[in-house]
C-alpha cells in the first residue's frame, strides 16, 4: 500500500514548492549580483559597506537553488533522510537570513554620519582630483541630484558641471536646469530603498520556507509512518 491521500497531496506540493525555492534562490542571486555591481565604487569611496550583505545574498540564493533540488529528489523518491535533511537545510537558510536582515538594517541606520563626512570629502576635490569628479558626475547623473546639499555647493568653486542638467549641450548647467536634490539626501534615501527592497525579499522567501519546511516535516513523518507499518515495499 502507499501512503494516505493526504500524504500524497503534501509531497506534490512539496514538489511545487521546490520548484518556488528554485525562483527565489536564482531571484535573491541576481538581487545579490545587480546590487552588488551597482554599489561597488560608491562603497569603495564612501564607505558604506554594502559588500557583505550583497555577497551574502549571492551565496544565500545559490544554495537555496541547490537544496530545491534536494527537496524535490526527497519528495519525488519519498526518502525520510533526504526530506529532513532538506527541512533543516532550509531551517539553517531562515535563519541564516534573518541575521543578515539585521546586520543589514544596523549597517544601513549607522551609515548617515559616514556618507554625509565622507561624501564631503570627495565632493571637495572634485576639481582636483579625476577619479573623485567621475565618480561624483556619475552619482549624479544615476541619482538625479547636485552637490552635496543642493547646486550651491558649486557656489565659489566653479562651473555647474553638466552631471547636475537631465539634458546639456556642454560641459556646463545652469542653476534654472540643475537638480534641486542634493546627493546626500539621494544616497540615504537609496541606501533606504534597498533595504526595505532586501527587507520584503527575505520576507516573502522566509515565507515560502517556512512552509516548505512544515510540508517538509510532514511528509518525512508520513514516510516513516508508512516504513513503520510496513505500509511501503
Amino acid at each position: 500500500m502507499s501512503m494516505s491521500c493526504t500524504s500524497q497531496c503534501i509531497k506534490y506540493l512539496l514538489f511545487v514548492f521546490n520548484f518556488i525555492f528554485a525562483v527565489c534562490g536564482l531571484g535573491i542571486l541576481a538581487l545579490g549580483v545587480v546590487v552588488h555591481l551597482q554599489m561597488a565604487d560608491v562603497n569603495a569611496q564612501i564607505n558604506v559597506n554594502t559588500t557583505f550583505p550583497s555577497i551574502t545574498l549571492m551565496v544565500l540564493g545559490s544554495i537555496i537553488f541547490v537544496i530545491s533540488f534536494f527537496g524535490c529528489c526527497g519528495a519525488i523518491r519519498e526518502s525520510h533522510c533526504m526530506t529532513i535533511t532538506f527541512a533543516s537545510c532550509l531551517l539553517f537558510i531562515l535563519l541564516l537570513q534573518i541575521a543578515v536582515a539585521a546586520y543589514a538594517f544596523i549597517v544601513v541606520k549607522n551609515s548617515d554620519e559616514n556618507i554625509d563626512l565622507n561624501y564631503r570629502k570627495i565632493f571637495d576635490t572634485y576639481f582636483l582630483n579625476e577619479k573623485n569628479r567621475e565618480l561624483i558626475d556619475l552619482i549624479q547623473n544615476s541619482l538625479k541630484c547636485c552637490g552635496v546639499s543642493s547646486y550651491h555647493d558649486f557656489d565659489g568653486r566653479g562651473s555647474i558641471p553638466a552631471s547636475c542638467c537631465s539634458s546639456s549641450t556642454g560641459d556646463t548647467c545652469s542653476a534654472s536646469n540643475a537638480y534641486t536634490d542634493g546627493c546626500v539626501k539621494q544616497i540615504k534615501l537609496t541606501l533606504t530603498t534597498i533595504g526595505v527592497l532586501f527587507g520584503s525579499v527575505a520576507i516573502a522567501v522566509a515565507g515560502v520556507e517556512l512552509i516548505g519546511i512544515i510540508f517538509a516535516l510532514c511528509l518525512a513523518n508520513s514516510i516513516k509512518n508508512a516504513d513503520r507499518r510496513g505500509y511501503r515495499v
